[in-house]
């Protein structure tokens, strides 16, 4: 039997999945923000499915209802993205379960407060890293975690 795969996905990542793009301009720029909502959608499709585990920290609820507010300007939008987040993650690590260990992965990697805490997800649960923020992953690659970058996954 296949080991199940595990993700640790980022806020980034997660917004291009769940807020199509609403560009109006038909052109170059929305055709890639086209392709990235797809993919990862299709990534959020797999976790709804369970067939793939996502592991986020808690502030990712915060933050994911901030930024698809901030988008759409649609409470009942956020809602619905941060219920998404609380049915479907195998598990949603409260900053107290892993305050130790972040507090030394952001004083080893300089990282920003938010990207600490999904690197130490990452690290403690030994999950692949979604993402769209590119500090994060040359961070994340530099610790030796799997990572996975949007934009660079849609020029595949």
């Amino acid at each position: 039997m296949a080991a199940v795969v595990k993700y640790t996905i980022d806020t980034s990542f997660v917004v291009k999945g769940l807020v199509p793009p609403r560009r109006k301009k038909q052109d170059e720029m929305l055709a890639q923000q086209q392709k990235m909502y797809k993919l990862a959608r299709s990534y959020l499709d797999k976790v709804r499915n369970k067939e793939v585990e996502m592991y986020i920290p808690a502030i990712a609820l915060v933050e994911t209802g901030i930024v698809v507010s901030r988008i759409t300007n649609n409470e009942e939008d956020s809602q619905k993205a941060i219920s998404f987040l609380r049915r479907d993650a195998t598990y949603i690590f409260y900053e107290h379960e892993i305050l130790e260990e972040a507090i030394s992965l952001g004083i080893k990697t300089k990282a920003s407060g938010y990207d600490t805490i999904f690197l130490t997800v990452a690290e403690v649960t030994e999950s692949e890293l979604l993402t769209d923020d590119s500090l994060q992953h040359k961070i994340a690659q530099s610790r030796g975690i799997v990572s996975h970058l949007l934009k660079d996954m849609v020029g595949r």
